[in-house]
């Protein structure tokens, strides 16, 4: 029994695990779950439109510049068409939206235009085309005569050497070919300023050039003038003188002379400021030789100074003359 006891004591007095023994027991801990990325949103598609429909005039025959209209928004590829209406005869639209042809009819054509995008989307815009008459040159003031005959020095006459007819304004002109006469400008199809004279000793300067005119789309015409200008119409030798007599007429103590003119012109015309009424002035030729009652039956008396010019009618505008310089006369005539 003795010996159980000591065993039991023994076992009763061990001492416990050092707390350095002992192992620790792992525990699990929660860490925070990460967020996940969010998607990004849809940006918004704008709405389709039709940005600009840049549409031009055109003109019969002439090749219509090529146009296309533009969209913004929606989802591109884009379509076109013209849903209602019609371009004008000759022109046509291709899917892409280009516009080109020729214009064969006259007028203004309504027609909408239609885009769709690639979802389905559309959009429309109203517009419009005008077609006009092709620009052209017609006839010159001096057809069939050509070329224009005219006096060194005058201003105007045959100066307008063309007409046009329709196009598109504004209209722009440039010579091509040739030059103008020296001194003169251009003012459409006019020419500006006076005639110069032919060089000394030559009877007459020919002007030719060429003018091309140019409209607001591009088409254009042209049209060559051609002058033929001589030495101006003028007395050659006095151009004072005395003129005395009775009864009918009164003969110049020294006759006065002219030359130059339009070439062929068989006799100026004379004018004269200062006589009485009913009074004349007579050309023989290329002189000037007196002065006449004319058709006075009342007996008249005049004694004063006269002036006297020619006058050049045969120039090829119609109205427009050219004169000469003038002449101053004493007269002492009793009719």
């Amino acid at each position: 029994m003795a010996a159980v006891g000591l065993v039991l004591l023994s076992a009763a007095c061990a001492q416990a695990p050092a707390a350095s023994d002992q192992k620790p027991v792992s525990q699990a801990t929660s860490s925070p779950a990460a967020s996940p990325t969010p998607s990004p949103s849809p940006s918004p598609v704008a709405p389709l439109t039709i940005s600009a429909a840049p549409f031009h005039p055109g003109e019969i025959a002439f090749g219509y510049a090529q146009v296309s209209p533009t969209a913004a928004g929606g989802v591109p590829p884009y379509t076109w068409e013209i849903s209602e209406g019609a371009l004008p005869a000759g022109l046509s639209m291709t899917p892409a939206g280009q516009v080109t042809g020729t214009p064969a009819n006259l007028g203004s054509f309504l027609f909408t235009l239609r885009v769709a995008d690639s979802s389905g989307a559309t959009a429309s815009f109203s517009s419009s085309i005008s077609i006009s008459k092709r620009l052209v040159v017609t006839g010159t003031p001096c057809t069939p005569r050509s070329p224009c005959a005219v006096e060194a020095g005058c201003v105007t006459v045959c100066g307008t050497f063309a007409f046009q007819t329709s196009g598109i304004a504004p209209f722009k002109y440039a010579v091509t070919s040739g030059v103008l006469p020296t001194g003169m400008g251009l003012n459409g199809l006019s020419l500006t300023r006076a005639f110069p004279a032919p060089p000394a000793g030559v009877a007459a300067k020919d002007w030719i050039f060429t003018v091309r005119i140019t409209d607001a789309i591009g088409a254009t015409a042209q049209t060559t003038a051609q002058f033929h200008v001589f030495p101006h119409i003028a007395f050659t030798g006095a151009t004072t003188t005395t003129c005395t007599g009775t009864a009918t007429a009164c003969i110049f103590a020294t006759p006065l002379t002219y030359a130059y003119g339009t070439p062929g012109l068989v006799q100026a015309t004379a004018n004269a400021t200062g006589l009485p009424k009913g009074f004349g002035v007579t050309v023989q030729g290329t002189v000037v030789t007196g002065i006449t009652c004319g058709s006075n039956t009342a007996p008249v008396v005049f004694k004063g100074a006269v002036s006297i010019v020619l006058v050049d009618k045969s120039t090829c505008a119609a109205s427009q003359y050219c004169t000469s310089g003038p002449a101053k006369v004493t007269v002492d005539l009793t009719c």
